[in-house]
Order: structure tokens, then C-alpha cells, then sequence
């Protein structure tokens, strides 16, 4: 147990130095050399984060990005077991620091990052499924939706305009849907108005057939239902269901 122990203490003290660059004693380790192993490990992460936040490098300059990647390497300790899910402890180190000149800077950085990462859990997620058939009346049967489905809300519309171009002026209110494709595992972006949004947070309480959909968001929205209406979530629909955002029919009992 004792080797356990003190291999343990070594590796701890060599993780340590690589993120705060405080070197300890490591015992077989020339500590003219070891300074290589801090550089290699910070590239790997640095390259990791700028894999998983395109547009957030793209925002940034070239010393905001480098700064900030290392105040994150030296001073967040990473808990999580998974390499591919250290991104998403960026984003929560930067939540935490809600005062950082750089969300002063860029008000929907946080919405930004998140919206960058929401593709990479999408597409890393575990594979749900669900009972549905791809054949029913699209007037009558209950719709089911793709389970793999997250709906989100920004206050800034990050999904839609280039990072550089967003302003204060920009603040209002934005929805969209993610979902992964259950064919080619691909996460397909959908912006919504909150009329849509609500239709989708309906079905996913449970199965329900277009009649009732659209009377249930027009009475819980206070909105007057009309052919216009009707047209339009018809569409929506059909779409939906190309896009595989709803899989198809609840299968019937016979």
C-alpha cells in the first residue's frame, strides 16, 4: 500500500506543477526537464478548448484567448474523469467568476460558450430511445418527440449572429432547439419563437396530437387561434418531423 501511496503523492505533486508551475520535489525527475511537461499538458488543453469553442476563439484576440486559457489551467484544478468533458468546466470556471474583464467585455460570452458546448454534449450524450412509429395520421395521432432533444433560451442571439457583431443592442429574447439526429448522430439547430418553444416543452411532457397542441399554447400563450396560426404550426410540424425533431406516431395498442 505504501508504493500506492507514495506514487500517488508524486503524480499529485507532478499534476500540480504542471498547472500552477510550483515545483516540489519529484523524486527522479530533473526539474530542468520537467518544465517540458507543463508545456506539453497546456498545449494539449489549450488545443481541447479551442477544439470545443470555435467562435469563442474566433471572439477573442489572440492574448484575451491565451490569458484566459491559462488563468483556467493554472487555477482551476479539473474534477472530471472524461477528457472530453474538461470543456465544460471552462465554462463553469468563468461562471463563477461573474465579475472577469472579459464577460464585462463581451456581455453574451457565457451564452456563447454555453452554446458551444451544448453541441459537444449533444453529440456526446448517451443514446436515449422511445417507442414510436414512423407511420400515422398526422391530423389525428399523437406526435413523439426525439427524445435526444434539449430547448434552450438566450438572451443574446448567439445562434444566429457572428460572435464580433453582437452588441448590447442585440439583448431580447431567443429560443432554440438542439437535437441529434437518430440516423447520422449530426446536432441540428433550430431557432424558435416562443409559440414553437412552448409547443416543443408541451411535447415533451408527453405524446399529443396537433389538434390539442394548438389549442393548449394558444390558451396557456392568451393567443386567439386562427387559420394563419394553424398554417404555421403545420409547417412547423412537417418540418419537424423531416428533421427528425419528432420521430413519428405513438405506436397504437391493438
Amino acid at each position: 500500500m505504501q508504493p500506492l501511496i507514495k506514487t500517488f503523492e508524486q503524480q499529485s505533486k507532478l499534476a500540480n506543477f504542471c498547472r500552477t508551475g510550483n515545483y516540489e520535489t519529484l523524486e527522479r525527475v530533473n526539474e530542468k526537464n520537467v518544465s517540458q511537461y507543463r508545456r506539453l499538458v497546456f498545449n494539449v488543453v489549450e488545443d481541447m478548448l479551442q477544439t470545443a469553442y470555435p467562435l469563442t476563439f474566433e471572439l477573442l484576440t489572440s492574448d484575451e484567448w491565451l490569458h484566459v486559457t491559462k488563468e483556467f489551467f493554472s487555477n482551476h484544478a479539473c474534477s472530471s474523469p472524461q477528457v472530453w468533458n474538461m470543456p465544460k468546466e471552462f465554462y463553469e470556471y468563468l461562471s463563477a467568476n461573474k465579475n472577469h474583464v472579459l464577460i464585462k467585455k463581451y456581455p453574451f460570452l457565457l451564452e456563447l460558450i454555453w452554446f458551444e458546448w451544448l453541441e459537444v454534449e449533444m453529440y456526446m450524450m448517451e443514446d436515449k430511445t422511445v417507442s414510436y412509429s414512423a407511420n400515422g395520421d398526422f391530423e389525428k395521432d399523437l406526435l413523439v418527440i426525439n427524445p435526444e432533444v434539449h430547448l434552450q433560451y438566450f438572451n443574446f442571439p448567439v445562434h444566429l449572429k457572428n460572435a464580433k457583431q453582437i452588441s448590447g443592442n442585440d439583448k431580447g429574447h431567443y429560443f432554440l432547439s438542439l437535437h441529434r439526429h437518430p440516423e447520422n448522430s449530426e446536432v441540428i439547430f433550430t431557432s424558435l419563437s416562443p409559440a414553437l418553444f412552448h409547443c416543443l416543452e408541451t411535447l415533451s411532457a408527453a405524446p399529443i396530437n396537433i389538434d390539442v397542441l394548438a389549442n393548449n399554447v394558444c390558451e396557456e400563450m392568451n393567443i386567439i387561434r386562427t387559420n394563419e396560426i394553424d398554417k404555421k404550426l403545420w409547417q412547423f410540424i412537417k418540418s419537424a418531423l423531416d428533421d427528425k425533431l419528432i420521430l413519428g406516431y405513438k405506436r397504437k395498442i391493438i
